[in-house]
């Protein structure tokens, strides 16, 4: 973690020092009052000099007058640093996110995500805020305070050791229930922003169905999970405060009955006793404070371990050094690739697609061909074997250059806040507006997006539900249009579509299909019949390969797929 989170840290160095040394000020300041009382006593008021009396009550006004501004330089150098860091580590966080693979966030939960990113990250916002400041303040007041009850009576000093074994003790078992308490109590936030993110979400099938209470109680189950994590740590809490209280009290007593016997024997002074007490009740004080911030110490830790882990989540896919060329062969060699210890989703699959081709890759559910095709936009990497572009292999070339060259254009188009031309710019983000009309007009939608009231500015709200799910799906062509790619990887985006808005989304396809070389995941077989050639998959492998007509009078499995398909149409 530390490797992670220093980078981040470090360059809020100066506002730290800053702060450290405004806290060392102020802990001087708080620990030279009982050292003032003690000469008041000692030398005023035992020996009537009241000259002494007035000195020290001119020095302890200065001493009141200096911590303000002191406390002031904390608070401000400690927040500013604080703020800082925590917007440069949700910012590192998000762009984390954005380098992470596909096989990240299809093992992760988004609620999951956003919680790291919004409940730990304010977490970590009271902890650098207060708790921060309380604890390195304290630890500081603690250590001096013990070096100066040892300076001003050694025999004192052990008297108060009594109190020791009870504070081990508590502190210990503290530590223990605590640390597994705040670690569960940030799983449970998550699980219930997760919860939250997919009811929110699909909230429209979940009134279609009419199950609404079963997702209020999935929503209060893991609501009820949260508040008992936060019991169990009220719990811990209970048990560790009145320890702390007891020990106080303890050392006191032991003080006092000592420091009465030892002033009669003239070994200590009455003003050594009265600072003695003093010290010892501010001894405990900042015990006291770390024990009612600590539970705020340790969920900030945990928010921290969170971030950090995330942070440290490693890249599956990096880029390489290798430029890809314009155009050039797409060639799958020998590629066996499965979703963790299972049986391959693709297993010894070769072939090779010329520049310009359409090849329409079809099979049954579970068949394969989406894992093959995010083999070849290198959402994945293959396990044996390798995927080529133009000679080049995807694992050796610019993640950019790829991107550039290879898009893939999901079954549903996904939009996000912002208006038309926004959402199309997603493509090529320094496209000028003639640019964009220009891609809406190739494909041939620049007059039904112009026809909008807001017309190109209109705002298609969150995920686009301002457009129907055909024009969201041309925004989506749109964008590849004006990135101008050279392979084009497609999942059938018409199956779900009505006739009209089918033909204008199968135009634009058509469009976007001259000259370039594309992939299509064919869940209809009227669209494998249009490509050059059509890839037949089954349980994992590549069994047919050839043009549709030639695939038919085979007489193979796709012959058979193919009959099976028009006596569906005309039944």
């Amino acid at each position: 973690m530390k490797e992670t989170i220093g980078p981040i840290l470090r360059p809020q160095r100066r506002l730290i020092v800053a702060a450290g040394l405004a806290m060392i000020g102020a802990t001087v300041v708080s620990l030279s009052a009982p050292l003032l009382v003690k000469l008041a006593i000692d030398r005023g008021i035992d020996r009537h000099d009241v000259h002494a009396i007035d000195v020290i009550a001119v020095m302890y006004i200065a001493l009141v007058l200096v911590r303000p501004v002191l406390e002031r330089v904390i608070v401000l150098c400690s927040a500013r640093a604080g703020e800082r860091f925590l917007g440069d580590l949700r910012v590192a966080a998000y762009e984390k996110l954005q380098e992470l693979s596909m096989p990240f966030f299809e093992q992760t939960r988004a609620g999951v995500l956003v919680s790291r990113l919004t409940a730990d990250v304010q977490t970590l916002t009271t902890f650098t805020r207060l708790v921060l400041v309380e604890v390195v303040g304290s630890v500081l007041l603690f250590v001096v305070s013990i070096g100066i009850l040892i300076t001003l009576s050694p025999l004192l000093s052990l008297v108060m050791l009594v109190s020791v074994p009870v504070l081990v003790w508590s502190s210990l078992r503290y530590g223990k229930r605590s640390r597994p308490a705040f670690l569960a109590l940030r799983d449970r936030v998550a699980d219930t922003m997760s919860s939250l993110q997919e009811g929110l979400a699909g909230v429209r099938v979940v009134q279609s169905f009419g199950r609404e209470t079963d997702r209020y109680a999935s929503y209060r189950r893991r609501s009820s999970a949260q508040v008992s994590a936060w019991r169990r740590i009220s719990l811990v809490n209970i048990g560790f405060f009145p320890a702390i209280a007891f020990a106080q009290s303890l050392a006191l007593a032991a003080v006092l009955v000592a420091g009465g016997y030892l002033e009669r024997q003239g070994r200590v002074t009455v003003g050594t006793i009265v600072a003695f007490a003093l010290y010892l009740i501010s001894l405990f004080d900042p015990i006291a404070r770390l024990g009612d911030w600590f539970s705020e110490f340790q969920s900030g830790r945990a928010a921290l371990t969170k971030i950090a882990t995330l942070l440290e989540e490693p890249v599956t896919v990096r880029g390489g050094e290798l430029q890809l060329p314009e155009r050039g062969e797409l060639v799958v060699e020998n590629v066996t690739f499965g979703y963790g210890d299972g049986a391959p989703a693709v297993a010894s699959v070769s072939l090779r697609i010329e520049p310009g081709e359409h090849l329409a890759l079809v099979g049954a559910t579970g068949a394969g061909k989406s894992t093959l095709a995010k083999l070849l936009v290198r959402a994945y990497d293959p396990d044996e074997g390798s995927v080529t572009y133009g000679g080049v292999d995807l694992r050796e070339a610019r993640l950019d250059e790829l991107r550039r060259r290879i898009v893939f254009v999901p079954q549903e188009g996904h939009l996000f806040s912002g208006t038309i031309a926004e959402n199309i710019r997603l493509g090529r983000p320094d496209a000028s507006d003639e640019e964009t009309r220009e891609a809406l007009r190739r494909i041939g939608a620049l007059e039904r997006f112009e026809a909008l009231p807001g017309g190109l500015g209109t705002d298609v709200r969150s995920r686009g539900v301002r457009l129907s799910s055909g024009e969201r799906q041309l925004v989506s062509l749109a964008r590849v249009a004006l990135a101008d790619p050279s392979v084009i990887v497609l999942d059938e985006a018409t199956s779900s579509l009505d006739p009209q808005t089918e033909a204008a989304v199968e135009q634009a396809l058509a469009v976007l299909s001259d000259g370039r070389t594309v992939i299509t995941i064919a869940h209809r077989l009227s669209t494998a019949e249009r490509a050059d050639r059509v890839a037949l998959m089954e349980a994992s492998r590549l069994i047919e390969i050839a043009a549709h007509d030639e695939l038919v009078a085979q007489g193979d499995r796709y012959a058979q797929l193919w009959a099976s398909w028009q006596a569906g149409l005309v039944a």
